[in-house]
């Protein structure tokens, strides 16, 4: 499946998570394991059920088309923990929402838990839609 609208925020995660995670993905699907979970506990009104699996996550990814536009992802911190398949990463998304006018700006914090060169679990908190400065 391809992603065009989450390019560089793949092209972030591939980057960051350099030697950790395979250098070949293309798309936001191709970043998870087939039996990975994202969990967004704070999005929308707090009680977001987690996507699981692979399937769900490219479902998830496509209904976002025309609506989600990454312009740009800088990753400002990845932090190794005691567990070498987790980091807790810190980054910023320049984006687009058709819902909303200009350029958004937001802050996230993930926990990402690798396996095999994949992310077998994705924990985002993301702080709210700002305008960009």
């Amino acid at each position: 499946m391809e992603t065009p609208h989450f390019a560089p925020a793949v092209e972030a995660f591939v980057a960051a998570l350099e030697g950790r995670i395979d250098q070949d993905i293309t798309s936001f699907p191709d970043l998870f394991q087939h039996d990975a979970v994202i969990d967004v506990p704070f999005d929308g009104a707090g009680d977001a059920s987690p996507i699981v699996g692979r399937p769900a996550i490219e479902a998830m990814a496509a209904s976002l088309v025309g609506f989600l536009w990454f312009d740009e992802v800088i990753f400002d911190v990845v932090r190794a923990t005691d567990n070498p398949a987790v980091m807790v990463c810190e980054y910023e998304a320049i984006l687009r929402r058709a819902d909303r006018d200009g350029r958004l700006r937001r802050r996230y914090i993930s926990v990402i838990t690798l396996r095999d060169g994949r992310i077998s679990h994705l924990r985002e908190y993301g702080g709210p839609f700002m305008p960009t400065r």
